[in-house]
């Protein structure tokens, strides 16, 4: 993981100092006004170190192998290979993320079980990552779906956590679970037309396949209306046995 730099808000600290200069101007004493300023500059300061460092996002796995050899056949250049494994990064933590909240909030898993959303969230991601150049084809999903879909999952979290709740907060959660429904039915939707293509592709496999074989049983077998004249073979057999 990237270590961050944690950045001290000088402007805080500026305001803080002239606050407290001001303050102790009040006195009418240089120096008073001053050490005030020191003071209330020194403790803004303290607060800034001691601040929580912002996390950083995860770095991308190596790249393995077997990945760098499918992403050669699929026709991929070096920036584009980064720049797909970034996207597919991102939107992986996404999913997880969703997962998590799903995990969490009752209501949110049952809009999930409903859909089946979390396995469409699951074999979309995998189907983009086969197919690497059709990531345009799944843009809609990866940047907007995807995205929207967890931040209405993280709001609803933090709405139904609220101690109070008004007629209008359940309204908002309702609108907000209605949402969920409807954009995991369009993910649904689009995942069925994004994997449209493999399933063309089967079909016409099979119907090959199955020209193939017609051709072959057709030479092996009595073609239908037909009768084989065993006459021949049971005198060649009479004739053996005298």
């Amino acid at each position: 993981m990237k270590k961050t730099q944690k950045r001290v808000r000088r402007w805080r600290v500026a305001i803080w100092t002239a606050g407290g200069f001001a303050l102790g101007l009040l006195s009418q004493q240089l120096w008073l006004a001053l050490f005030v300023a020191l003071v209330f500059g020194g403790a803004r300061l303290i607060g800034e170190l001691s601040r929580p460092k912002p996390q950083a996002p995860e770095e991308t796995p190596p790249l393995t192998d077997k990945m760098a050899a499918h992403y050669a056949d699929s026709g991929l250049s070096d920036s584009e290979i980064d720049l797909f494994r970034e996207t597919m990064d991102t939107a992986a933590a996404q999913i997880r993320e969703f997962d998590a909240i799903a995990a969490r909030v009752p209501k949110i898993k049952a809009v999930a079980l409903n859909h089946d959303l979390q396995d469409v969230l699951h074999a979309y991601f995998k189907a983009v990552v086969k197919t690497p150049k059709q990531l345009a084809i799944a843009g809609h999903f990866i940047y907007e779906q995807l995205p929207n879909l967890v931040s209405i999952a993280k709001k609803y979290e933090a709405i139904s956590h609220h101690e109070v709740k008004t007629q209008d907060t359940y309204d908002v959660l309702t609108t907000a679970a209605n949402t969920l429904s409807e954009l995991a039915e369009s993910i649904r939707t689009d995942y069925a037309t994004f994997v449209e293509t493999d399933l063309d592709d089967l079909e016409a496999d099979l119907s090959l396949a199955k020209k193939q074989i017609t051709p072959r049983l057709a030479e092996s077998t009595v073609q239908p209306g037909h009768t084989v004249d065993l006459t021949h073979i049971k005198e060649e057999m009479e004739n053996t046995h005298e």
